[in-house]
C-alpha cells in the first residue's frame, strides 16, 4: 500500500482526530467482549449467539476494511464469511 499526499489538511486532521480514537474504543469493547468467554464466569457454549454475532461482526469489518482499500479473507469454520453472513445477519437482527 502507498501513501498518498495530503489534498485536504483539514480533512487529514479531522481524520487523524476520529480514527485513532475510535479504533481505540472498539479494541477496548473487543477485549470486554473476550472477558465473556471465562468459562468460571460464563456459561455460552448452550447458544448459538456467539457465531452470530461474530459472523455479523467479522462482515461488517470485512466491509469497513475495503472502504480503506484493504481485502481481508475472512472464513468461520471453513466458510467463507458471506456463505454465513444472511442467515446470521437475520437472527443477529431478531427476524
Amino acid at each position: 500500500m502507498s501513501k498518498s499526499q495530503i489534498i485536504n489538511q483539514e480533512k487529514a486532521d479531522r481524520f487523524m482526530k476520529m480514527f485513532p480514537s475510535r479504533m481505540k474504543t472498539l479494541d477496548k469493547q473487543i477485549r470486554l467482549v473476550k472477558n465473556c468467554s471465562r468459562k468460571d464466569g460464563y456459561e455460552w457454549g448452550f447458544t448459538d449467539k456467539v457465531p452470530i454475532c461474530f459472523i455479523v461482526i467479522f462482515h461488517n469489518l470485512t466491509l469497513c476494511a475495503k472502504k480503506f482499500g484493504l481485502e481481508v479473507d475472512v472464513k468461520i469454520s471453513g466458510r467463507d464469511i458471506e456463505e454465513a453472513f444472511e442467515e446470521a445477519n437475520d437472527k443477529f437482527h431478531g427476524n
